[in-house]
């Protein structure tokens, strides 16, 4: 059986090995559009710039679970921003193989969102609504992402 390793390895050089037959061909896609913060969530303050992260979500769990029937705070703190969603995810990789990609989705409006820019560059990119926004709480066993996504509604065929 082959390892994980060595198929990434075989694909990587297959796709390097064809990236030239890439320009020839178009592609379009959509329809949605996500603004993707990736959050580590504080255990420990240290000082105003450092501070111990919850390492697991069963630890975040824990932590809501002893909030029950009272209140508390529980800091997140970005580590980047990126786009996100699987349309412009795929699309931006396609891009940056040399397709040419043509996307019509929830980048932002009227304007882009920043985290878009560099897609647009190499894209033929065209925004109808907002960017759904998802903070993907990040441990060391996982993820959880809240995702705030009702901006996705305005995607209709009137606005396209």
């Amino acid at each position: 059986m082959i390892q994980p390793e060595e198929f990434r390895e075989q694909c990587a050089v297959k796709l390097l090995n064809l990236i030239g037959r890439a320009s020839h061909l178009r592609a379009f896609v959509g329809l949605d559009g996500f603004v993707d913060e990736i959050v580590h969530v504080v255990d420990k303050r240290e000082n105003a710039e450092r501070f111990q992260r919850l390492s697991t979500i069963a630890a975040l769990g824990e932590r809501i679970s002893t909030a029950a029937g009272k209140s508390t705070n529980i800091e997140l703190v970005n580590q980047r921003t990126k786009l996100g969603g699987n349309g412009p995810i795929m699309a931006n990789a396609l891009a940056q193989l040399g397709v040419k990609v043509t996307y019509v989705g929830a980048l932002g409006y009227p304007t882009l969102h920043p985290v878009f820019h560099d897609f647009a560059q190499h894209a033929d990119v065209h925004s109808v609504a907002e960017a759904g926004h998802t903070d993907a709480l990040e441990f060391e066993d996982g993820k959880i992402m809240l995702a705030k996504s009702v901006q996705l509604n305005d995607v209709t065929w009137q606005n396209i």
